[in-house]
């Protein structure tokens, strides 16, 4: 599938229009990765793929690829056990809520479990092998500060992120000894358009005024250097490390009752 002209080295990016995956596939072209980038938007990974063969001179092969539909997901799990040697894998894909869970359609929910969990899952069993073989990779998936913090409104969101965080940190015990690097990044509020592809787009970025924004890009040196400094869950950004510290430490009712005002907040602002 790739001749690898110039380089020896692949990257395998998914949601990789977005704003961290497409500043990931940046950063690595720039370090000489040649890159598979999927996403569902073909003309948009088209756009990408142009400007980094040209920048950087990397081979870049894009494949539009709906992690939500079985046959979608099923065939590009194939194709990656073909590929053999895959250096790098980079789970970004992902979307998010703005319901509350009986609000929210359970079908949206379902999709959701399928893009955070499923596909992780079979993506990550489809790659390993080859990292294992070859006694070296690298595999960093995005989870979110949410992992950390069950929030109302944003439940499945935060549960599957959860989970991703567990299964980075469980799949990096097994498979450390075998020289393969894994991370799970746990970015909080960043400015990637995520924001505007929930329901009543536009709203979601008036909320949390108060909270710091940070840049994809910031995001993503932050998790390479912790990547090469063997970091297993990455943080990025002071506020955000202080919040996931805190957490723990402050009294659950009164947690519950923040979380529920704030909560109640946003999801007023979204309807409005």
């Amino acid at each position: 599938m790739f001749s690898r002209p110039k380089s020896n080295l692949l990257a395998v990016i998914t949601g990789a229009t977005g704003g961290i995956g497409r500043s990931f596939a940046k950063h690595l072209a720039s370090q000489k990765y040649n890159l598979l980038l999927t996403d569902m938007d073909q003309k948009m990974l088209n756009a990408i793929a142009h400007e980094l063969k040209k920048q950087y001179a990397v081979e870049v092969k894009t494949l539009s690829v709906d992690l939500t539909n079985e046959k979608h997901l099923s065939g590009f799990v194939r194709k990656l056990k073909n590929i053999g040697k895959i250096d790098m894998l980079v789970n970004c894909a992902g979307f998010g809520e703005g319901e509350t869970f009986c609000n929210e359609k359970v079908e949206h929910q379902l999709k959701m479990i399928q893009v955070h969990i499923t596909a992780t899952v079979l993506i990550v069993h489809a790659i390993l092998p080859g990292m294992i073989k070859q006694k070296k990779g690298k595999i960093i998936t995005v989870a979110s500060l949410s992992a950390f913090i069950p929030s109302p409104g944003s439940s499945i969101y935060a549960a599957t992120k959860s989970f991703l965080n567990s299964f980075m940190e469980s799949i990096y015990m097994e498979v450390s000894r075998y020289g393969i690097q894994v991370q799970s990044l746990c970015p909080g509020l960043t400015h990637t358009g995520f924001q505007s592809k929930l329901k009543k787009t536009g709203k979601r970025s008036g909320l949390n005024k108060d909270i710091p924004f940070m840049e994809a890009d910031d995001v993503v040196n932050y998790s390479l250097d912790c990547l090469n400094s063997g970091t297993v869950v990455c943080i990025p950004g002071l506020f955000n490390r202080v919040v996931k510290n805190a957490i723990p430490v402050f009294p659950r009712k009164a947690f519950y009752a923040i979380s529920k005002k704030i909560a109640e907040k946003n999801l007023k602002r979204l309807a409005n």
